[in-house]
């Protein structure tokens, strides 16, 4: 696999990531991440630390759906200190999500915080734990941190929108979670959100555009951007009866 490298020096790599692709094995054993593909060209991460045995270097992971930016250490020392960043809500990530927006979405800004709580069968799903929840079993199983999403829709096209999230410290499923709750599923989430429209990709529509962080050698600070996937403006513009015609864009 040839990796879309962002940018690499001798502490880290940042890689933008394919739809499509886990992050990092689910179990032992598993391949064809893009871990494996990095520690292929990239051998010395295999011995940096990970959050999970199976994510060495490995500082956040992007769900299989979900394209852009990910960040991998190089060496243990580039680990402590990212990681010490990514806790404490030093690093920032940013989000474009294409979301069918509800009748009840009137402001163009939007936050929401909350605690999180497995749900379903193998705990496939997350739902959202409130400050006023009193539920005894949900608050036993709930994360312990609260986790803060802000939203902005940032354009309105026919039918969808584009809406750009922002976040510090992030739980599995934040984002999706959080915009269906503001009344923003995203296209294509089949767990929490809008089905894709004819003639468009089956893929969720989330793609993780930017990661802020600092240089964990140096202090300085640094801005990773990934560009938005070309079917993202195309489903703006549709009707969700099928993708539109040139001119009907260019219109």
């Amino acid at each position: 696999m040839d990796l879309r490298i962002i940018h690499v020096d001798d502490q880290l790599l940042v890689i933008d990531k394919p739809e499509g692709m886990h992050t990092a094995p689910l179990h032992e054993g598993e391949t064809g991440t893009l871990l494996d593909a990095v520690i292929e060209q990239y051998p010395e991460v295999e011995r940096v630390p990970g959050i999970k045995p199976v994510e060495p270097g490995l500082l956040h992971r992007l769900d299989k759906g979900t394209s852009g930016v990910v960040v991998i250490a190089r060496s243990v020392r580039a680990f402590t200190g990212l990681l010490r960043q990514f806790e404490s809500g030093d690093a920032r990530k940013e989000y474009l999500a294409v979301c069918v927006p509800g009748p009840a979405v009137r402001s163009r800004r939007l936050s929401v915080s909350s605690r999180f709580a497995p749900l379903g069968p193998g705990r496939a799903k997350v739902q959202m734990v409130m400050a006023y929840e009193h539920r005894v079993r949900m608050l036993k199983t709930a994360s312990p941190g609260t986790y803060t999403t802000e939203a902005e829709i940032a354009e309105r096209g026919a039918v969808c929108c584009l809406v750009r999230c922002s976040l510090t410290r992030g739980f599995r499923h934040q984002v999706r979670v959080h915009l269906a709750h503001l009344g923003l599923p995203i296209v294509g989430d089949v767990l929490y959100g809008a089905p894709v429209p004819p003639g468009f990709g089956e893929r969720m529509y989330l793609h993780a555009s930017a990661v802020e962080l600092h240089h964990p050698a140096d202090g300085q600070p640094l801005r990773f951007e990934s560009d938005l996937p070309g079917e993202f403006p195309l489903l703006l513009v549709s009707t969700m009866d099928g993708p539109q015609s040139a001119g009907a864009m260019e219109g």
